[in-house]
């Protein structure tokens, strides 16, 4: 009786280390955060977009963009002042903590067809 249980634990443990079993997505479903602090997505700024275009996240919870293009880009809030950034140059980052509920659109202020958007629930 001991041997398909060690058999099932051993599939299990080569199905992982071989890569057959995948976590979430990207900026998804990430591990709890410790007690009183939010998730952290990242989104990457690449090939004049910005990526993922649309985010689901929770209030508390931060975004943190990081420009892996070889041009400078902002992350500029279309309405309001939620969001602005300075230029950032490849490798840097700008972050931002969401305290407050709704969808805030985005955009790059130096290429202006760069939109995105958070929804904050």
């Amino acid at each position: 009786m001991k041997y398909p249980a060690v058999l099932a634990i051993s599939v299990l443990v080569l199905m992982l280390a071989s890569g057959c079993v995948q976590g979430p997505p990207s900026g998804q479903g990430q591990s709890p955060p410790p007690s009183g602090q939010g998730n952290t997505y990242n989104v990457n700024i690449q090939n004049l977009a910005f990526s993922p275009a649309a985010l689901s996240i929770n209030a508390g919870d931060t975004v943190i963009w990081t420009n892996n293009d070889n041009m400078q880009h902002t992350v500029t809030s279309d309405s309001g002042s939620e969001l602005g950034s300075a230029a950032l140059s490849k490798g840097q980052t700008y972050s931002h903590t969401f305290s407050a509920a709704g969808t805030f659109s985005y955009h790059c202020s130096i290429h202006t067809s760069m939109k995105a958007s958070v929804t904050v629930v």
